[in-house]
Formats: C-alpha cells, sequence, structure tokens
C-alpha cells in the first residue's frame, strides 16, 4: 500500500476484533513514529505500549471515572462520538463527557500512550513563544503511527478523552511531560464509511 492510498483510506475505528496484533507490526508502527520531524530533532516524544489485561482495566477503570465526572481534557472531544444505542444517560455534571460511552475500548487490543517533554529550556519560560513546539512533533509521529497502522491493515483511533494527569500516574509517565493521546490499534472488526472531505479548493489559496 503506498502512502496516498493509506492516507484516503485510514479511519478511525471503535471496532475491533479479538485477533492479537503481531509484536513486529507494533514494532514497525513505532519505528514509524520514531521517524516523524521535530524541532531541531529533539524527539520529545515517549511511547508506552499497553496490552496487559491488568493495566488495560485500570486504564478503562481511570477513564470511565473521568468520563462520569467531566475531569478530561476536552482537546480531543471531537475523537469520541457514542455507538449506535450506546448513548449514555445524563449524569448531574455539566459536562458533555457523560453522555459518551468509552464501551468499546473494552476490546482493543492494545493501547500507545504518547507523551511529549516540554525543553527544559521552555519550562524554565526562556523560549515562550515555541513553547508548544513538542505537541507539533508528537502529533507528527501519532500521524505516521496512524498511516503505517493503515499500510499494515491494522485499525486505528487517535484518542484524547482523559484526564491526563490520572493516566499517566497509571502508567508511570514522568509528570513533568504531557500526555499528548492514547493511539488504539487492533485488527478492525468494521470499516467505518468515510467521513468525507471538503473540497479542495475551498481550502487552498494560491499565491504566485
Amino acid at each position: 500500500m503506498d502512502v496516498f492510498e493509506a492516507i484516503r483510506s485510514r479511519r478511525s475505528h471503535r471496532s475491533f476484533s479479538d485477533k492479537p496484533v503481531e509484536t513486529e507490526k507494533i514494532d514497525q508502527i513505532l519505528e514509524a513514529a520514531q521517524w516523524a520531524p521535530s524541532p531541531a530533532n529533539n524527539q520529545p516524544w515517549e511511547f508506552v505500549v499497553v496490552t496487559g489485561d491488568g493495566i488495560r482495566v485500570k486504564l478503562l477503570s481511570i477513564l470511565d471515572r473521568t468520563r462520569q465526572t467531566g475531569s478530561i481534557e476536552l482537546h480531543g472531544f471531537s475523537y469520541v462520538r457514542p455507538a449506535p444505542g450506546e448513548l449514555i444517560e445524563k449524569t448531574n455534571t455539566e459536562s458533555p463527557a457523560g453522555h459518551y460511552s468509552l464501551s468499546f475500548l473494552k476490546n482493543v487490543p492494545v493501547m500507545i500512550a504518547v507523551a511529549g517533554e516540554p525543553d527544559p529550556s521552555i519550562r524554565q519560560g526562556l523560549i515562550d513563544r515555541v513553547k508548544d513546539g513538542y505537541k507539533y512533533a508528537c502529533a507528527a509521529s501519532i500521524q505516521n503511527m496512524l498511516l503505517a497502522a493503515q499500510a499494515l491493515g491494522l485499525g486505528s483511533l487517535w484518542f484524547t478523552f482523559f484526564d491526563g494527569e490520572s493516566v499517566k500516574d497509571a502508567l508511570n509517565i514522568d509528570p513533568a511531560k504531557h500526555l499528548v493521546a492514547i493511539i488504539c490499534v487492533g485488527y478492525p472488526a468494521s470499516t467505518p464509511p468515510s467521513p468525507g472531505r471538503l473540497p479542495l479548493q475551498a481550502k487552498v489559496r494560491r499565491i504566485g
């Protein structure tokens, strides 16, 4: 599968089969992530691969608890939509998080947490204007992961519906790092329809 086919055919999957994902394929996905561009080639990412049932159950408990309380990072809210028939009853919280089911996560074979480390000089406030550089680098590594998964016949999901501090603690991630996303990976049980895209000319301006 060439890169253009992988780009066009990639989908956000929330339904996975119980077929195990080969370690070799996970390693290929991580290798693709490692080759993403980053500012000054500082490679500010850390990848934590979660496959064991014990830690996965712990994560699901954390994710569901934060869904109910609304203690989440809403920057990834658009990535979670309820499956048919899975709308959750309203809770007393004012957060929209309480309306959404995370039950699909129970069947995700592999989760890869992506954490980014701000440059130490940025933490000290010396280069404030580039303080988000590590986030962009991690986003580039995530896109590489999603495309690699697609090329390998796997489904994936860029998931950011969580309380970062709680998940970092569960995964023993350095508190100074920022949990950017959790990437769900597995063999897809079905193929979601294309979400469609606006015409290219609606998003492009040409000068010169």
